[in-house]
């Protein structure tokens, strides 16, 4: 049995240790630019661009080209445009989900690490105390027994920061695991809910609608004269009212989406400082027991003790910002602009 539990104590950090030594590292920011030129939205959203770039031109340049011609021109290029956009954030919203969950299993395998730590100690002093006769056989099993799900657990967070980087990898498109350098500055969400609300005019749902609209208008325009049969002049019409419907749809369900999206960006955000709390207190009650260490009042295993639940409370502090990180991308998709404050 105690070979079993070292084996596979043994082989967790063995694939730690590998993973640290082949791992290629990357920050936040170097991933996101490694993952935007291989997306295969986006480049197919660029290519659409360019095409449309060049229809626009071609149309400016011809003197035959119709006003009809030119409008469908001008909205083939807004349209790429906010397509390319999209595609962008979307990628970035990818690519900072799978940085995160690097990260986070990254730390999570050092607290299962130290959790290892502390219940092998655990089992040392209750072996220590069974052999003084200040322990029963059962206390030893139940030490051996938590060992053996540390261990466990151990093993479970190293097989998850493989898959985790694997997963970052592929989208960075490159060979080997990937590790997270460290975790990436959150930047405080300074935008007014308003002001997102106006800009949003950008997504590409907007601009589709939009765009449709301008064409209705445009045929009604063209179809106000004494020679266009009537029943052509009520299509028209039929169709600017179905327009103008779908632009009024299409503007309630984003704007409710960003609201949604803004309110999910404060709650995080309001966590992470309960969060940054806890680890606070944490910190000053490790620091107390280093203290009481030095002067002889705790022993060597109480402050490991300590020394865990601030790991833990630093783990969740993580994971706090990361949340917040994760809101910021879901509400650049929403608004159609990047405030993450990640450049690329």
């Amino acid at each position: 049995m105690k070979s079993i539990r070292h084996i596979l104590l043994g082989a967790a950090l063995l694939g730690t240790l590998s993973f640290a030594q082949a791992a290629t590292t990357t920050t936040l920011t170097g991933a996101v630019k490694a993952a935007l030129p291989i997306n295969a939205d986006v480049k197919t959203a660029q290519a659409n661009l360019t095409q449309a770039q060049g229809v626009l031109k071609a149309a400016q340049a011809d003197p035959s080209s119709l006003v009809t011609e030119k409008l469908s021109a001008t909205n083939g290029v807004s349209l790429s445009q906010a397509q390319l956009r999209a595609a962008q954030l979307a990628t970035l919203q990818t690519t900072v989900t799978d940085y995160v969950n690097v990260l986070e299993a990254q730390e999570n395998v050092n607290l299962q690490t130290l959790q290892v730590q502390v219940l092998t100690k655990a089992l040392q002093v209750a072996q220590v105390k069974l052999s003084t006769g200040n322990a029963t056989n059962l206390d030893v099993q139940t030490a051996q027994n938590s060992l053996s799900g540390g261990q466990q657990n151990l093993a479970a967070a190293q097989a998850q920061l493989n898959l985790a980087s694997s997963k970052l990898a592929t989208q960075m498109g490159v060979s080997g695991p990937v590790r997270a350098a460290g975790a990436p500055n959150v930047p405080k969400l300074s935008t007014s809910l308003s002001s997102l609300q106006t800009a949003r005019t950008r997504l590409s749902t907007l601009v589709s609608v939009n765009n449709a609209l301008a064409v209705a208008q445009l045929n009604v325009k063209l179809t106000d004269n004494d020679f266009t049969p009537a029943q052509t002049k009520q299509q028209a019409q039929t169709a600017l009212a179905n327009a103008q419907r779908n632009v009024t749809t299409a503007q309630q369900n984003t704007s409710q989406a960003l609201s949604s999206a803004y309110q999910s960006a404060l709650n995080t955000t309001e966590l992470l400082k309960v969060a940054q709390s806890k680890e606070a207190a944490a910190q000053k009650q490790y620091n107390q027991d280093a203290a009481r260490l030095k002067s002889g009042t705790i022993s060597a295993v109480e402050l490991q003790s300590s020394q865990l639940t601030l790991k833990q409370a630093q783990y969740a502090r993580l994971q706090a910002q990361d949340n917040v990180l994760s809101a910021l991308t879901a509400l650049s998709v929403a608004a159609g602009q990047n405030l993450t404050g990640i450049s690329y």
